[in-house]
């Protein structure tokens, strides 16, 4: 006879199962009619906010990747909100202003954080459309116009840009882990998109809407992108995923860089979780459906399989249990400690990451001041 136990350490299981393989086999093996994006249209005026701490090494890169575009320049505005960068960044995009007169530099009075950056440069404007994104993220020549196409047709409300990985001519088992990953969810939100009109999220790195629909972000939000999608949504407009809208970024390399930026997005994720839970059941399907499947049970995960461990240790198959679910993050964190983050040990590290957030966010979010993530780093 099945005891209780067992059926809830493999019911844990289950669930793991069905946001990690079930739910992306079904996006993926029905992935929906493409969107048709094409069509003329009237350019909307267009202003673009990021924040930058400490990003000498990139900002002008970045900056020129944004004016280096097929979108009419006389209709876009740069606004740069430094967060009391100490490294010169100040000073390179003031420069920069002498070549481009529409770029902005907005310097807090005080260590601020993301959110709070991004709130203050959008209330700097009345463009018709704002395109979000970070100063790490360096911009194509038709990047503004795919992200501003679908909104000026009517089509969507926001855009979700697509981010591709680049390791700068580094290549290790963490860049190869953190590449494979996005790509599936790129293909997972492409689906979404398609098939739900909903975009499960969009990246903050890379995204644009109506600014008539953009709400001021709560304070000390880490994950300021998912409160956009989800409010967004939950007002019944269209998010659509846009995978001409490109964005190419360096890859963190090091995992642990990867592991402290993992804890920050959990530390939002719970963040945005707590606000938007009840939205669940007021609109099941889609939303409901897929905020389960393809978030929330993501988010559990670390949860779920502590819950299938101390079950499992109350069977009568204990030793299995005690030997599978021990076992195996052991023997992969070994690896780790060797340089060698094999996929299975990557996921037991960014779980680890995920429910070290949670723990975070439990003692209370008092501020969402950031370092930025290092990247190109020669580590495993």
């Amino acid at each position: 006879m099945v005891s209780l136990m067992m059926i809830i350490s493999l019911s844990a299981l289950c669930l793991i199962g069905l946001t990690y393989v079930v739910y992306p086999l079904w996006q993926l093996t029905f992935p929906g009619r493409p969107i048709d994006f094409t069509g003329a249209f009237t350019p909307p005026s267009v202003c673009i906010v990021f924040a930058a701490y400490n990003e000498a090494s990139i900002i002008e890169a970045k900056i020129r990747s944004i004016y280096n575009t097929h979108y009419p320049i006389d209709r876009v505005s740069v606004w740069i909100g430094s967060d009391l960068s100490t490294d010169g960044t100040d000073a390179i995009i003031r420069e920069l202003q002498h070549e481009f007169p529409q770029l902005h530099l907005h310097v807090n009075e005080r260590r601020s954080g993301k959110s709070a950056t991004i709130n203050a440069l959008v209330d700097q404007t009345d463009a018709e459309v704002i395109i979000a994104t970070d100063a790490n993220i360096l911009f194509k020549e038709a990047t503004i116009e795919e992200l501003v196409r679908p909104i000026a047709l009517q089509i969507a409300t926001a855009v979700a840009g697509t981010l591709a990985y680049e390791t700068g001519g580094v290549s290790n088992s963490t860049a190869s882990n953190e590449k494979a990953y996005l790509s599936i969810e790129n293909l997972i939100r492409r689906a979404e998109s398609r098939k739900h009109g909903i975009c499960f999220g969009m990246e903050g790195g890379l995204y644009s809407m109506r600014k008539s629909f953009w709400q001021p972000i709560p304070p000390n939000t880490f994950m300021e992108d998912f409160f956009q999608t989800v409010q967004l949504i939950s007002r019944d407009q269209k998010v659509l995923f846009n995978e001409a809208a490109i964005g190419l970024e360096d890859v963190s390399t090091s995992l642990k860089e990867e592991y402290k930026r993992k804890i920050r997005i959990s530390i939002g994720n719970w963040q945005n979780l707590m606000r938007f839970y009840p939205l669940i059941a007021k609109h099941i399907y889609p939303f409901g459906v897929l905020f389960l499947l393809h978030k929330v049970l993501r988010w559990l995960t670390p949860h779920l399989y502590l819950l299938a461990l101390i079950a499992g240790l109350f069977t009568s198959h204990w030793v299995l249990f005690a030997s599978v679910l021990i076992g195996i993050p052991v023997s992969e964190f070994i690896l780790l400690a060797f340089g060698l983050a094999t996929p299975l040990a990557y996921f037991y590290a960014m779980n680890a990451a995920l429910f070290i957030g949670f723990l975070r966010y439990l003692k209370g979010v008092k501020s969402s001041v950031w370092q930025p993530t290092k990247r190109n780093q020669h580590e495993s």
